[in-house]
């Protein structure tokens, strides 16, 4: 299990500005009254009506990256209908039930999820370990797919063992469109159920992709 940080909630003064970053995700505007703090030495401000879920959220935080600000909120089951919130949440949801309803393999379950976010995906190989493969452009073709730069979601070495056999979370490397390494993007905490851990994979790349995809075009 990842490490759970300890949380305390200070309020704050009348006249100190500073917006609640779960009204901020889901599109509406809201003054904190409070910030919740952790030990790891992140902090968040929050409305009264998102303390419950921003403490949730401090409890496993570790950067203050937007796209995986947004995952960590919306796995913690924030919602605020009819803000765009609401809308990630319904898709995590429907991203559960597509992995939970896939299979046979680890990698079919990811990729069920994956297609639930409007991503295409295949199976691909790196050195000898088997992947399931994103392009960045979200291309559904799986040639184009192999040439641009593209994302890796591994668990170990494998991909396509039987999901009983899963026993490493998702974890995601941005690829240049030569094939260079440039940097992990996320890995899913450990210890979730494993349609929970692919939807929630599913959430942070769509999320990180809405973000990031436009930094990574396709060469011409």
């Amino acid at each position: 299990m990842s490490k759970e940080f300890a949380v305390n909630i200070d309020t704050v003064p009348s006249w100190f500005e500073m917006p609640c970053i779960a009204c901020d995700i889901t599109g509406g505007e809201s003054r904190a009254k409070s910030v919740v703090k952790a030990s790891s030495g992140l902090g968040l401000g929050t409305c009264d009506d998102h303390t419950d879920v921003t403490y949730q959220v401090m409890r496993s935080l570790r950067t203050y990256d937007l796209a995986g600000l947004r995952t960590s909120f919306v796995t913690a089951g924030l919602t605020a209908e009819p803000h765009p919130g609401q809308q990630l949440a319904d898709a995590y949801r429907a991203a559960r039930h597509a992995a939970a309803a896939g299979g046979p393999t680890e990698g079919d379950m990811l990729r069920a999820a994956l297609a639930t976010f409007g991503i295409p995906s295949f199976y691909g190989k790196d050195r000898g370990v088997s992947c399931v493969l994103v392009a960045v452009d979200r291309t559904a073709d799986e040639d184009d797919a192999h040439t641009g730069a593209r994302v890796l979601l591994h668990s170990g070495e494998h991909a396509m063992r039987p999901a009983r056999q899963h026993d490493k979370p998702w974890a995601a490397s941005l690829y240049a469109a030569d094939g260079e390494y440039i940097n992990e993007l996320f890995a899913v905490r450990p210890g979730l159920p494993l349609d929970e851990e692919c939807a929630t994979a599913a959430l942070s790349l769509a999320s990180w992709l809405t973000a990031n995809a436009h930094r990574y075009p396709r060469a011409l």
